[in-house]
């Protein structure tokens, strides 16, 4: 089982056709239910892009799914251009997934005695260069902040070194930032700004007046011990280079993001291995042991959070592997990994 990731660059609107529909028009028609109504229905649902290199007639086809409903393809001369990053994202163990919209209407023939079903599939789904962001998300504990408006940031002329790099040949891309409260010093007072940075590196900041539309928000983590963090679009060259926000202001936050606690910081696995291996292992119930000695644990296995999804028996964490953004946070405390006795 692969753990669902929601592409990034996804507008609100779909505009990239699925190929193939009338092939699966059954499976379409079953995503309406039984409020189809003949004279057309639209739904929006959340569909999955599934590569398939074995396909013997486009070793680059991408079946486009819902659940276990096969919708159609990406057309061919798309499918070539996207399926380097959904193979790349798949190789690691994440499913792609983007935003779908689904018509549906019944056409009858010209003396009304039979009707057939047609259905169209378009996908929210950006250019291929902007599926997935250029860089890891902050270290340690952080909290992405939902996507909104664009905010401009300002002063980037002066961390070109830090931000050419991350552009690329496309010329913009998404990157990762965490978002800081700066106490700025004036010749006669002080203003409280946000510090936008890449990596652990300055790249600017914002005006006082889009500052005070983030610093609640800054300020509500900060409590928690847990960094900001951000979208955003870097743009540009080695000699001219912008970076813009896309976060939804404090104001706009629904109660259910501003509950407690964040990510952990990731990768997980490395230190967790470590930690187990090198400390004593503890009863699996956490409390003292009566009796005799168990003995010695034969190996280690990820645990997972009770409100994540559950993955295939015996799967680990691959290199750099990061939960989904979306999901729940993990409890305080979380024991990652816990000794297995055989």
């Amino acid at each position: 089982m692969s753990i669902p990731f929601d592409l990034w660059g996804q507008r609100g609107w779909a505009s990239v056709e699925v190929a193939g529909e009338s092939h699966y028009a059954a499976q379409i028609r079953e995503l309406f239910g039984k409020d189809f109504k003949p004279s057309g229905s639209e739904i929006v649902v959340t569909a999955q892009l599934v590569p398939e290199p074995q396909n013997r007639h486009d070793r680059n086809a991408i079946g486009v799914w819902v659940g276990n409903r096969q919708l159609g393809h990406l057309p061919r001369e798309e499918a070539a251009r996207y399926m380097p990053v959904l193979a790349g994202l798949t190789a690691q163990g994440w499913l792609p997934q983007v935003s779908a919209r689904v018509w549906g209407t019944e056409w009858s023939d010209y003396d009304d005695r039979s009707a057939s079903f047609r259905g169209s599939v378009t996908l929210d789904l950006a250019e291929p260069h902007m599926l997935v962001p250029v860089n890891l998300p902050p270290h340690g504990q952080h909290r992405l902040l939902p996507t909104g408006a664009a905010i401009q940031v300002t002063g980037e002329e002066n961390h070109l070194d830090v931000l050419a790099p991350l552009s690329g040949s496309a010329g913009e891309r998404w990157a990762y930032v965490s978002l800081h409260e700066l106490v700025e010093q004036t010749a006669r007072t002080s203003r409280t700004v946000v510090e936008v940075r890449v990596d652990g590196s300055r790249v600017g900041q914002l005006t006082p007046k889009m500052s005070g539309e983030l610093l609640p928000a800054i300020h509500h983590l900060s409590e928690q011990g847990v960094t900001t963090a951000a979208r955003a679009i870097v743009k540009g060259n080695r000699i001219k280079t912008e970076v813009v926000l896309y976060v939804a202001r404090a104001h706009e936050l629904p109660d259910t993001w501003l509950g407690p606690a964040a990510h952990p910081a990731l990768p997980l696995q490395a230190q967790a291995v470590t930690e187990a291996s090198s400390a004593q292992a503890p009863s699996p119930s956490g409390a003292q042991v009566h009796g005799p000695i168990p003995p010695a644990p034969t190996g280690i296995r990820f645990a997972v959070p009770v409100n994540w999804p559950q993955p295939p028996a015996g799967w680990t964490p691959p290199p750099g592997w990061r939960p989904d953004p979306g999901w729940p946070v993990a409890p305080e405390g979380w024991q990652w990994w816990v000794p297995v006795w055989e």
